[in-house]
């Protein structure tokens, strides 16, 4: 052994210098996240925001479920009625693992099922189009709090087609059957067309959510199939 790799080794400087000194590997942070609800919830926990006592929902669910034909299998089932003309129903999970107090970035991949055709008009807004998928993260869990007379998230998630410094918008519920036509469930993945930055907790966690933002006054649902979320460290 030289004596400048002796004095790292002594220092204990990275794991992979005491790899190379004979100690055992570090555990890595993992570098990707991923959930396939045919398998189960997987530890998810459901919530909403953005509404008043008096157009509080009275139907959220969030429930496995089979998936309508013609698809097959099981998926994650989430929706409810937006009688605020702004209604966010959204799932949350915590994970660990990560450096503390340290900034990295993530890209979401989430795959739906949704019968809301392209094209349609509907009260308040388009039921495809005006109904957004979210996904964000945040070193806080997010929960929903009392503020103003106003139920809302307790992070900065900006608004429908508005992202917020903690959130992304990946896109909308419409699926690929033009101009209003029949209702047919189709399965639709969306991604983030860039990353987006979080830092973790002092205890290395970083809470993850996804979920629905309806400007469609009526009742919105889908089916998430999978979320997949890969994490870097940010540079």
């Amino acid at each position: 052994m030289t004596p400048r790799l002796f004095l790292l080794c002594g220092a204990m400087v990275s794991a992979s210098i005491l790899a190379a000194c004979g100690g055992a590997d570090l555990p890595q942070p993992p570098a990707q996240v991923a959930t396939a609800f045919a398998q189960g919830l997987d530890g998810w926990q459901g919530g909403y925001a953005d509404y008043h006592q008096d157009t509080a929902p009275g139907d959220v669910v969030w429930e496995l479920r089979a998936l309508p034909a013609p698809l097959a299998g099981t998926a994650y089932y989430t929706g409810g009625t937006n009688r605020s003309d702004d209604l966010f129903i959204y799932s949350k999970k915590r994970f660990g693992g990560y450096a503390p107090s340290t900034k990295y970035k993530l890209s979401f991949e989430i795959e739906i099922a949704t019968n809301q055709s392209s094209g349609c008009v509907g009260v308040g807004g388009s039921p495809g189009e005006s109904v957004y998928l979210v996904a964000g993260a945040a070193s806080v869990e997010p929960k929903t709090v009392l503020s103003g007379g106003e139920y809302l998230l307790n992070i900065e998630r900006g608004n429908q087609a508005t992202p917020g410094p903690a959130s992304q918008v990946l896109g909308n519920m419409a699926n690929a059957v033009a101009d209003c036509g029949p209702q047919v469930y189709q399965s639709k993945t969306l991604a983030s067309a860039a990353p987006l930055a979080v830092q973790s907790d002092k205890d290395g966690n970083i809470w993850i959510f996804f979920g629905i933002d309806s400007g469609f006054e009526a009742r919105s649902s889908v089916f998430y199939k999978s979320v997949k979320v890969a994490v870097a460290p940010l540079n």
